[in-house]
């Protein structure tokens, strides 16, 4: 098995794929913002992303995108999907199914009206000119009959291609939240405001400090997260979720901080917030690899709080950045004196293999 995390700007967009007996098989969890797929350069030329050449390269390999799971309507994270929708319209041709928690599926679990602005979230450049006619993406999904059309809730259990999925979040408190009026939240990526990091402080100043406080973001709340158990090993992808919903369901499956879930990896949640990452959640899965997938322009994500806290709870470990470049800005050499082997590092091509 392969899990690459493409370089998806602030966002997520992961590429898992393994062997189903002698059949390759791909999933693709989330697709990162538009410009994954492509964006004008500088001199008004197109730039194609790592999200256009991987389906490329499926095509090529007479391959499909077998599940696109898509985690939750942040733009962040749907936008590049959006996108390569738009620009190429045969798109529905390579995927199989499309796990997708939508606003019509969430008003029809809970048996309430949806209210369609609260639902889908996202630039406006990303959108389909047939969503902003009043054709929701859904709707694409459904006309094109790739879509799975269940909804997805923490404590389900799915098996799919020979690999079993244990659904984390979002519980259905979460999920209805998204039916509920709210003050309009701004999109991240639509916010211009200049946040100032907290990298000036060393990973002891910030574990003698720290204080949690959890996200309270709907859409992260909603998002589908989940083991992921191939061969018996187990790989964890968190999208944007909030931790004591997962740390909930690891507990009801049975696991507990001296009986923690063993994971070949862990994709953080939420670009390393430390919003979306508590201690009770860290102590529950047991792991030496730890994903973050940012190039740290929103929100200055990762926080290095969470780094912190993440070292006291583990300190021998690996951080994985998909935007290496951003260990150098975190890390002082105070740091790698205090916690010599907790390891923030990369992976040429972001690519990890298990066999």
């Amino acid at each position: 098995m392969k899990i690459k995390l493409l370089k998806a700007f602030n966002g997520d967009a992961i590429l898992i794929t393994f062997k189903e007996k002698e059949k390759v098989r791909n999933i693709l969890i989330d697709g990162g913002m538009a410009a994954t797929y492509v964006q004008k350069g500088k001199n008004g030329k197109l730039q194609y992303g790592e999200l256009k050449e991987t389906f490329d390269k499926i095509r090529e390999n007479n391959e499909k995108i077998d599940l696109l799971i898509l985690t939750h309507v942040d733009d962040d994270h749907i936008g590049g999907v959006l996108k390569w929708f738009e620009k190429d319209k045969e798109a529905d041709k390579i995927i199989g199914k499309v796990w997708f928690n939508s606003g019509k599926l969430i008003s029809e679990y809970f048996d309430e009206q949806e209210i369609a602005d609260n639902l889908l979230q996202i630039e406006a450049e990303s959108i389909l000119t047939s969503i902003g006619q009043g054709v929701k993406f859904e709707d694409y999904i459904e006309e094109k009959e790739i879509w799975d059309r269940k909804i997805f809730i923490a404590l389900q259990y799915f098996e799919h291609f020979g690999i079993k999925f244990k659904i984390l979040s979002p519980s259905p408190d979460k999920l209805k939240l998204l039916l509920g009026k709210w003050e309009k939240e701004k999109p991240e990526s639509l916010d211009t405001s200049v946040d100032k990091n907290d990298y000036e402080l060393t990973l002891t100043d910030h574990i003698k400090k720290d204080k949690f406080k959890e996200d309270q973001a709907v859409h992260n709340g909603s998002s589908i997260a989940f083991i992921m158990t191939f061969d018996k090993k187990n790989f964890v992808f968190l999208a944007d979720s909030h931790p004591t919903v997962v740390a909930n369901s690891l507990k009801t499956f049975g696991y507990s901080k001296e009986k923690p879930l063993n994971a070949e990896l862990v994709k953080i949640s939420h670009h390393g917030s430390k919003a979306n990452s508590s201690v009770e959640l860290l102590e529950l899965i047991k792991t030496n690899k730890y994903l973050i997938s940012t190039n740290g322009d929103k929100h200055t994500h990762p926080d290095k709080q969470f780094l912190a806290r993440l070292a006291s709870v583990n300190d021998n470990c690996e951080v994985y950045f998909n935007y290496p470049e951003k260990i150098e800005e975190i890390f002082s050499a105070q740091d790698y004196l205090d916690f010599p082997n907790f390891k923030p590092t990369s992976k040429e091509n972001n690519e990890f293999t298990f066999k």
